[in-house]
């Protein structure tokens, strides 16, 4: 019983994160067209996602602790669970750790588009409104006043 109940959290675990994967993927698109509305969007429902996959993993902790011992890990079930669940839990594992590690991946990408669109945002804002040259070094002084003098100095 415990360990078909763990097989349907592992599978609602499975669906939240691969909707992960897929707002991950919305996220790159709305990046790179620079539709800050749809990644406003996207991030909100990302959230949502977010606290449905902390409570499946809560939900999944204490089945595992009812199975086994408070810090049981998956692979410590797996040894204790009978023959019929442990093949299908051991897809679920590995599904699992490769949505997890796309989106890992997918994330890493973002992080990158994002950067990049900072360093765009900021390369035209120093084009569009360079920063003032201090008064007292700078160059266009020194060449005004050097400009000013002649080239003989009259006093000699």
């Amino acid at each position: 019983m415990a360990a078909q109940s763990l097989i349907e959290t592992m599978k609602e675990l499975l669906r939240f994160h691969e909707a992960l994967l897929e707002s991950a993927a919305e996220k790159a698109e709305a990046i790179t067209q620079n539709d800050t509305q749809k990644l406003s969007h996207i991030l909100r429902e990302e959230q949502k996602q977010v606290t449905a996959i902390q409570v499946a993993e809560q939900r999944c902790q204490k089945i595992t602790a009812s199975l086994a011992s408070k810090e049981a890990t998956l692979s410590d079930v797996l040894s204790i669970i009978d023959e019929p669940e442990r093949p299908q839990l051991l897809f679920l594992q590995k599904q699992l750790e490769q949505v997890i590690d796309e989106l890992k991946n997918k994330n890493a990408l973002n992080q990158q588009l994002l950067t990049y669109s900072l360093q765009f945002v900021h390369m035209n804002l120093d084009l569009l409104a360079p920063e003032p040259e201090l008064p007292n070094y700078s160059k266009a002084r020194n060449e005004a006043s050097e400009q000013s003098r002649s080239f003989f100095d009259s006093k000699a």
